[in-house]
């Protein structure tokens, strides 16, 4: 359970004071600063409620569910995972938050996202023309690669693992009346996988749908065009709300502004962390195994791994907002979700949730890690102008030449002690120097080298904000709804951060952000915030990414090299085959990892020999034609 500490020394004040103060000093700005530890690749809403439980506003939601759409796109929620995996909705991500949402007078529900053309739900490959590039997700048709052992062994420092091949994916559409009429359902196993029945499926969901779309393909539908615009329609915060997944075992911090009409009260911020693949005891491939049978096709059966381990967790943090502020924090979990996220009950932790730090670090209930003095999270709540509201606390305008002459909590100004945010106190730091951004050598259609000179600021810096856009930034736009936060240069998707203690005013400051797209221009911001939420000006820069030099190859290595493309119509005829022929049999399947295995170098003898191209153009000719004919 949550609890809490006073950090100020007036706090015994409240209970003679707290009736005296007007309504206006009630609607005070408050800024608060919480603090905690995540794991790596954890997903992680956060959002606040009043004391007596009801849903006011979401302050934070990672990537990938409020941007990448993992809870919200085609797939059967029970289908296998890997390293970027394009479909399954995982509805199980962050159920309480999504619930909570829901449970606010005049919220709105997001549709429901599912294939546009396919067999079934779980079928992970396509039985018609539905796909176009996707430049982020992909489906690594080798085992090895998939598996939950390579994921967790990127290493988020270098660039240790990339899609192997560009993949075409199926964005989706919405799910209708006219299909759920039809009888339109998605393969559901029970626990231990005994038994798949079809399960019917609500026209809307607690999630988002994807909205990191730009560009779009003839094969798409026209549903997708809609996802971006009609998610922020359903959640108008969407944009502001949106971070990055916070680097694993480093200390993450937030500030926020509570809306000023909030009245001093109890409110409780929650904050939900939920890692796909987070086996222990009964929560693991054991109980929920990769699904099969008829509904589900020979790539949902064999690739990937089965991701379902123990369910979100959910930790509380009750606090006070009144005229003095305070430190409040949370040692143990609130409790757990239902794993499929069903409904948004909280269930107290019990024996089969992990709780061990030491013997299972990251784990279950320590999905927060443990700070100093045991505890999970901590709030600090930092009233804002309480010197000019009516009936000041004692430690306002008390006479002072240093800030250590005040009451914790106190600064100096003009020789007199005022609340540390105080209007008249805070101020913006200056605009970041002379940036630049430059292409990585070695990944220049991906990676930039971001360099700034550190500004001068009269309080101390506590973040720089980095974003990136490919339209540009007009002023008098909210800087934290423009674009996305920049991420590390490296395979996994992580926030990319920068620790304002390490630099001096005019320091050189530098950074190499990741995970942009090819043949793009990019626009890069950066802002340093001060402590109170005091925003220096926007620093704007350019960079123009180049085409992709593939270090690696199509599966389909041979027809990709002679053909020139991995676009090619002929290549999506000799995946049809592999499809259906090959992968559904156990010779079929040897000859395709066979073909895997030795295709590679066979690829980079053709792409360098004219000759030989020829030669496999003529070979292919015939395949492709045979291939044609059977899958007709």
């Amino acid at each position: 359970m949550g609890k809490y500490v006073f950090r100020y020394g007036f706090a015994a004040l409240l209970a003679l004071t707290s009736l005296a103060f007007s309504d206006s000093a009630s609607a005070q700005r408050r800024v608060v600063e919480l603090s905690y530890t995540p794991t790596a690749r954890a997903q992680i809403a956060i959002w606040v409620e009043t004391g007596d439980g009801t849903f006011l506003r979401t302050f934070r939601l990672t990537d990938a569910v409020a941007r990448r759409g993992i809870g919200n796109r085609p797939g059967a929620m029970q289908m296998n995972s890997g390293y970027h995996w394009p479909y399954g909705r995982r509805e199980g991500v962050l159920p309480i938050w999504g619930h909570a949402r829901l449970s606010a007078d005049g919220a709105v529900p997001f549709r429901r996202v599912i294939f546009q053309d396919r067999l079934s739900e779980g079928f992970a490959s396509r039985t018609s023309a539905d796909a176009s590039r996707d430049e982020f997700y992909c489906l690594s048709f080798n085992r090895d690669f998939s598996s939950k052992e390579t994921l967790e062994a990127i290493d988020p420092t270098v660039d240790a693992m990339a899609c192997p091949t560009t993949f075409n994916s199926d964005k989706g559409r919405y799910l209708t009346e006219a299909d759920v009429t039809a009888g339109y359902a998605e393969p559901f196993e029970n626990e231990m996988g005994e038994d798949t029945n079809m399960r019917v499926m609500d026209l809307t969901s607690l999630y988002p749908a994807r909205r990191d779309l730009e560009d779009f393909g003839g094969d798409d539908h026209p549903d997708a065009r809609l996802f971006f615009d009609e998610t922020r329609d359903a959640m108008p915060t969407i944009d502001a709300v949106t971070m990055a997944t916070p680097a694993g075992a480093e200390r993450t911090r937030h500030q926020f502004t509570l809306p000023a009409e909030w009245a001093n009260g109890d409110y409780v911020m929650y904050i939900e962390v939920n890692v796909e693949g987070d086996y222990h005891g009964s929560w693991g491939p054991a109980m929920y195994p990769t699904p099969n049978g008829e509904s589900w096709d020979i790539w949902a059966e064999t690739y990937g791994y089965a991701y379902r381990g123990q369910p979100t967790i959910v930790y509380a943090i009750p606090f006070r907002l009144d005229a003095f502020g305070g430190v409040y924090t949370t040692t143990d979990p609130e409790g757990y979700g239902e794993i499929h996220g069903m409904d948004g009950t909280i269930r107290p932790i019990d024996d089969s949730i992990a709780n061990d730090p030491e013997g299972s670090p990251g784990s279950g209930a320590d999905r927060l890690m443990l700070m100093d003095g045991g505890i999970r999270a901590s709030l600090q709540v930092v009233p804002t102008n309480v010197c000019d509201g009516p009936m000041p606390p004692d430690a306002c305008f008390e006479e002072c030449t240093i800030d250590a002459d005040c009451e914790t909590g106190f600064v100096c100004h003009l020789n007199e002690c005022l609340d540390r945010c105080n209007d008249a106190v805070v101020t913006a730091p200056s605009i970041v120097g002379e940036l630049s951004a430059e292409l990585d050598p070695d990944r220049t259609w991906e990676f930039v080298n971001l360099s700034f000179d550190a500004p001068s600021s009269d309080r101390e810096i506590f973040s720089y904000e980095v974003r990136v856009a490919r339209t540009p930034y007009e002023s008098g736009t909210p800087f934290d709804e423009w674009g996305a936060q920049a991420k590390i240069a490296a395979a996994v998707e992580q926030a990319l951060t920068i620790d304002p203690s390490l630099y001096s005013a005019g320091d050189a400051v530098d950074a190499k952000i990741g995970h942009l797209e090819p043949e793009s221009t990019y626009y890069i911001g950066v802002r340093a915030v001060a402590e109170c939420q005091a925003y220096g000006p926007v620093a704007m820069t350019t960079v123009e990414t180049t085409q992709v030099e593939f270090a690696t190859v199509s599966p389909c290595f041979v027809a990709t090299a002679t053909y020139g493309t991995p676009m090619a119509k002929e290549i999506g005829v000799l995946r049809r085959f592999r499809d259906r022929y090959l992968m559904n049999n156990a010779p079929g399947r040897a000859l395709v990892e066979a073909y895997y295995e030795h295709g590679p170098d066979a690829a980079d003898a053709i792409r360098e020999d004219a000759t030989l191209r020829a030669i496999s153009l003529g070979v292919l000719d015939k395949v492709v034609a045979f291939a044609d004919w059977m899958t007709e």
